[in-house]
């Protein structure tokens, strides 16, 4: 039997750039089959997923030679709307397909194009409502929707052609925890009902449990393909920079000899190696650099849009030197939030005390306070990364110095929107950082990125942390938070719940059930087997041999 996708001797080079984006990439895929591709920021994952949808070569042009085959059409020789017959995407970045007035719309868009009758448009909307959890932002106008939200919507327009391969392009990263759990519910479904399932994502926390075969990319060559728990045993995966399921972390750890796909059996044999001694606790907290002055200080904030509160009774004092998560369902304010402090939003009341001052306006907060949006071509409009670094810098700065510490230096001369979205997002954040502030706020500074990434990343937030600036990153990532994070703040529905050390935060998290957010898998297996306070990371699990 024909493989569902066959693609053979694929190779592709962009017009502006000197290498290779993929390089012989042969890969079969059988109907039913559920794939994860992974592999560091810059690997080739986007540049294939392109390929297969045929938007290369159809609408990116470049040096193409090979065989790409979807359900027995070739790429080459079929137009994209007769590829989405067979096969449906859903993009990095959700706003790239989103253009209608209302949610509802946009899930009958593409269906009113394919001239289904209007039952089979009615009958599809509706699926895709209640499949992805989203009937209650039918009429809503999705631009005003959270960036989970957003990606919720482009996932359920995909599935309302019911096709016979789902590509998803990190479709998880901007999500909070019940979101993700859906997303992977559904994925899960659909896999079980036979539909093939391509998977780009860096998390694998829960990937991993679902796909049959992995894909690992880098530098655009397949360097390993072959069964889930086989490669996560191997040692490339860390070399390459990505980052192992915590549960998977932790077997290894433990010395067992298999991958274990549910956590209970880990909380199991965590359990039996505490009681038997063969492991023990020591916590690595965190050093707190903060000192006894304001870096911000919010009093009494509201704020309102089109009649409705969005925040209500804001009440939150960060302390010049620390190291905070604002974390929160999709749509709880976070984001919301942080545009007030920053002048973009304009609060109904309150008062906002930032380094001292009071009612600054916009450009002095600026000074103050460095900020990196969600979606970072937002903030990306020059030519160069050089040029990029260069508007925002400051007199003395080196920019050799910042484009080697936000590993860029290969791509200075390259434009920035030719980038992944990680290489995007570390531009945004050099931009950023390029004006010296004191105060630091970050919107999901992790996604789209791999682990060598994040971590080079958050080690830089570490060490100007370490030197007196503030941090205050927006998350849905567990496991930074639980690293790297001296304090949580976690809103929900417009208002605080509580401003906590993270061990505290994340054991009381733990126990939550209405907030929709839950602590990393390492607290979580933690806390069921019974340790008190529970663990951040798989390093504060010290083995007899350890000692």
């Amino acid at each position: 039997m024909e493989p569902i996708i066959d693609v053979k001797n694929l190779s592709f080079k962009y017009f502006d750039c000197d290498d290779f984006a993929l390089k012989n990439i042969n890969l079969n895929v059988e109907k039913g089959e559920f794939i994860g591709i992974i592999g560091k920021s810059g690997s080739g994952k986007s540049t294939l997923l392109h390929c297969l949808t045929g938007i290369i070569p159809h609408e990116i042009k470049g040096e193409k030679s090979g065989l790409v085959k979807i359900n027995n059409l070739n790429t080459d020789e079929h137009e994209i709307v007769e590829i989405t017959n067979q096969l449906g995407v859903v993009f990095q970045n959700p706003e790239n397909q989103l253009f209608n007035i209302s949610v509802e719309d946009e899930l009958a868009f593409i269906c009113e194009n394919l001239a289904y009758p209007v039952d089979t448009i009615r009958e599809s909307v509706d699926f895709a409502l209640d499949t992805i959890g989203i009937r209650h932002l039918k009429d809503e106008y999705p631009f005003d929707l959270s960036g989970g939200e957003k990606q919720k919507v482009a996932m359920a327009s995909v599935l309302t052609v019911n096709p016979k391969i789902l590509v998803l392009d990190e479709p998880t990263s901007e999500l909070d925890t019940k979101g993700k759990e859906m997303v992977f519910k559904t994925l899960k479904k659909l896999k079980n009902d036979g539909m093939t399932i391509i998977l780009v994502d860096h998390n694998l926390d829960e990937v991993y449990k679902l796909t049959d075969k992995l894909v690992l990319l880098d530098e655009g060559k397949i360097k390993m393909f072959g069964k889930t728990d086989n490669i996560l045993k191997s040692s490339i995966v860390e070399s390459l920079g990505l980052r192992l399921p915590q549960s998977v972390q932790m077997l290894l750890k433990l010395k067992s000899n298999e991958i274990l796909m549910d956590n209970s059996n880990v909380v199991k044999l965590l359990k039996e190696k505490i009681s038997n001694k063969q492991f023990s606790i020591q916590y690595q907290d965190l050093v707190n650099n903060s000192v006894n002055k304001v870096a911000i200080k919010i009093e009494n904030l509201s704020f309102k849009r089109d009649g409705h509160e969005i925040l209500s009774n804001i009440n939150i004092e960060i302390k010049k030197g620390d190291f905070v998560a604002l974390i929160g369902k999709n749509g709880a304010g976070k984001t919301t939030l942080a545009l007030i402090i920053m002048g973009i939003l304009k609060k109904n009341n309150g008062v906002i005390n930032i380094l001292g001052e009071t009612n600054i306006n916009i450009k002095k907060i600026r000074k103050k306070v460095g900020f990196l949006f969600q979606n970072p071509e937002h903030q990306l409009f020059c030519n160069t990364v050089t040029e990029e670094i260069n508007y925002g810098l400051e007199k003395g700065e080196d920019i050799d110095k910042i484009l080697h510490k936000m590993n860029l230096g290969k791509l200075k001369d390259n434009h920035p929107l030719t980038l992944s979205r990680g290489e995007r997002q570390r531009v945004a954040t050099a931009t950023a950082l390029a004006h010296n502030p004191k105060i630091l706020i970050i919107d999901e500074p992790t996604t789209g990125q791999d682990w060598n990434n994040i971590k080079a990343f958050m080690d830089i937030l570490r060490e100007l942390n370490n030197n007196g600036k503030t941090i205050l990153i927006i998350t849905h990532d567990m496991r930074v938070v639980g690293e790297y994070c001296k304090k949580v703040i976690l809103m929900d529905d417009g208002g605080i719940v509580f401003n906590l050390d993270t061990r505290k935060a994340f054991e009381k998290l733990s126990t939550f059930e209405n907030y929709d957010i839950k602590p990393s898998v390492i607290t979580d297996i933690s806390m069921k087997a019974g340790i008190k306070p529970p663990l951040l990371n798989v390093d504060e699990l010290i083995g007899d041999r350890d000692v």
